[in-house]
């Protein structure tokens, strides 16, 4: 088991933010276990799965992950897995005291999510009113030369943000713009008219997205893996797209303990406190998973490594605009 492994922990459900496009499972799923590990149990969480495999990165995530009172605890025993910690926040509760102590148990990169720079639109997607403090947020983590991230999902409601977005994050020298784009589960299921873009939409995007990473030439991601064979990654050559390692290399703990193969997949393999994590990924429902995403003309196409056949989720709601 020598595979650089990822793991995104959602350490808990509880948000205080109200995201209009928000995919947690649990908000897709009335029987999803509500239950939240205590820090004794993630101890033997960790203790459990990393005495056999060395993690390459552990985002802590939820939720909102700076509501866990003990979140600082929780980053010390990731960082001692051996693993690059992240955590990935909506940054309104993030202040420069609690960044430093963050720093300080180990927290090696920020994500932070920003999907507006309209307080308007933003307060619409978010169901917050705190785009101040997140703006703070995103100062308190640069001023102390931390690794960030910061992240934005396009859908139809902020599409006109998509320049602003890129100039303030050069501003405010961030060290990687993540576009991701929206993926209906959760939440986002009942509003998928509202917020999927069309392709045309999305296209617009990355031409926007491509001139001002050439302008600035700060690095653009595409999170959401997008398939080769239905949008040219090569017309966009200043951004980089991701294939999906869901799955594989990628992984998703719940705040129960619960493996799943990506944090859009409602499905769980198991319980991590009761069955090892080498067994889990070895399942049925693991193996038919990593197999799901080989479709159509894979073989044929040459470009298979780049996108690892695009998003499921994205290709199997029907109501989702296929790129074609």
């Amino acid at each position: 088991m020598d595979k650089p492994y990822f793991f995104v922990f959602e350490i808990t459900k509880k948000c205080n933010n109200d995201c209009f496009y928000c995919y947690n499972v649990w908000k897709e799923r009335a029987d999803y276990p509500t239950k939240e590990l205590e820090l004794a149990e993630i101890e033997k969480l960790f203790g459990k799965i990393f005495a056999k495999i060395k993690p390459q990165n552990i985002t802590l995530t939820g939720g909102e992950p700076m509501l866990r009172t003990d979140i600082y605890e929780i980053a010390t025993l990731a960082k001692n897995c051996g693993a690059k910690v992240g955590i990935a926040t909506n940054g309104t509760l993030l202040d420069e005291e609690k960044t430093d102590r963050l720093v300080a148990c180990g927290i090696t990169y920020f994500d932070i999510s920003l999907v507006s720079l309209d307080k308007d639109r933003y307060a619409t997607l978010s169901n917050n009113d705190k785009l101040s403090d997140l703006k703070r947020a995103i100062l308190a983590v640069k001023k102390r030369r931390i690794p960030l991230t910061l992240s934005f999902t396009i859908t139809k409601i902020n599409i006109a943000d998509i320049g602003d977005f890129i100039d303030l994050g050069f501003s405010f020298s961030a060290d990687n713009l993540a576009l991701n784009r929206f993926v209906p589960g959760g939440r986002g299921l009942k509003n998928i008219e509202m917020l999927a873009p069309s392709a045309s939409e999305f296209e617009s995007v990355l031409g926007i997205a491509n001139d001002r990473a050439e302008k600035y030439r700060v690095p653009v991601n595409i999170t959401v893996p997008v398939e080769a064979c239905r949008i040219n990654h090569k017309k966009y050559p200043r951004l980089n797209f991701g294939a999906c390692v869901c799955g594989r290399q990628k992984w998703a703990i719940d705040p129960a303990g619960n493996l799943r193969t990506c944090e859009q997949n409602p499905d769980i393999l198991g319980n991590l406190l009761e069955k090892s994590f080498a067994e889990l990924i070895e399942t049925n429902p693991a193996k038919k998973f990593q197999e799901s995403n080989f479709h159509g003309n894979c073989i044929e196409c040459g470009d298979f490594g780049r996108c690892g056949g695009g998003c499921r989720f994205l290709r199997d709601k029907a109501k989702t605009p296929r790129f074609s």
